[in-house]
């Protein structure tokens, strides 16, 4: 398993150095849902944040359950892991948040740099499903190193080209942990692996509003836009990670 997520590393690269450059996608910040609200320029854009920062404190809550339920021994990587989402999460509520007060390439920056804490801890929980320790800290390692990188040459450069495969690329491998866990079950003591796809099922949705952030905002009668729903929709991917927290909590004996 080790070589075969070397290979798919490599092959990433290969791609994000081969490929055409490409920009961001012209008029990326001209949002539809412009308003001002209580004083708050682009205020729904702004204050859809919020659920990022009320899935950080789920997690937080749900580690910190975990940690209770287990004080005798040392937290394993996924636990981690989970921390990582969780400060991805919160630092995502603050750089977007920022970002949308006055949309730019600056502010998009760090919104994207926060966002990639939390893929990173998706990447990591997502091998470790299928390799060992070392392979999963290595690929998230990897994973964050991209992402930086990735982000910096873009703002170098112009060309968007490595992020958009370094996040394409990522959810595929999450995909294919799933897939593969749902062929061979027995593997993992039988259980599908239901949590990866519901992340997937919230990151799509979160892209697929995104994607359509003008005709939502006209579908929906300028009652919310589609960039706004996308807030909604990824912050509730940390639910299948406060769900396998939660899990690993032994049930508690009933009271009589």
């Amino acid at each position: 398993m080790r070589r075969w997520l070397a290979v798919y590393a490599i092959a990433l690269l290969l791609i994000a150095m081969l490929a055409p450059a490409v920009p961001q996608v012209a008029g990326y910040h001209d949002f539809a849902d412009a308003r001002t609200l209580l004083g708050i320029p682009h205020s729904m854009d702004v204050l859809s944040n919020l659920p990022f920062l009320f899935a950080a404190l789920g997690i937080a809550m749900a580690m910190a359950r975990v940690r209770r339920a287990h004080r005798a021994v040392p937290m394993p990587l996924w636990w981690h892991f989970a921390g990582l989402a969780a400060v991805g999460f919160a630092a995502t509520a603050c750089a977007s948040g920022i970002y949308h007060l006055q949309p730019g390439d600056t502010g998009v920056l760090w919104d994207r740099m926060a966002m990639s804490l939390v893929f990173t801890a998706v990447v990591g929980l997502a091998v470790l499903q299928v390799a060992d320790t070392r392979s999963a800290a290595t690929a998230a390692a990897t994973t964050l190193a991209a992402a930086a990188i990735s982000l910096a040459w873009w703002r170098a450069t112009g060309n968007f080209t490595p992020w958009s495969v370094l996040q394409g690329g990522g959810m595929l491998l999450v995909l294919a942990v799933a897939l593969r866990r749902w062929r061979w079950p027995a593997a993992q003591g039988g259980r599908p692996p239901l949590a990866m796809l519901a992340l997937l099922a919230w990151y799509a949705l979160a892209k697929l509003c995104e994607l359509a952030d003008h005709t939502v905002f006209e579908a929906t009668g300028h009652w919310i836009s589609g960039h706004s729903l996308k807030h909604v929709f990824a912050a509730l991917a940390a639910w299948p990670i406060i769900a396998m927290l939660y899990k690993t909590v032994p049930a508690q004996p009933a009271r009589h």
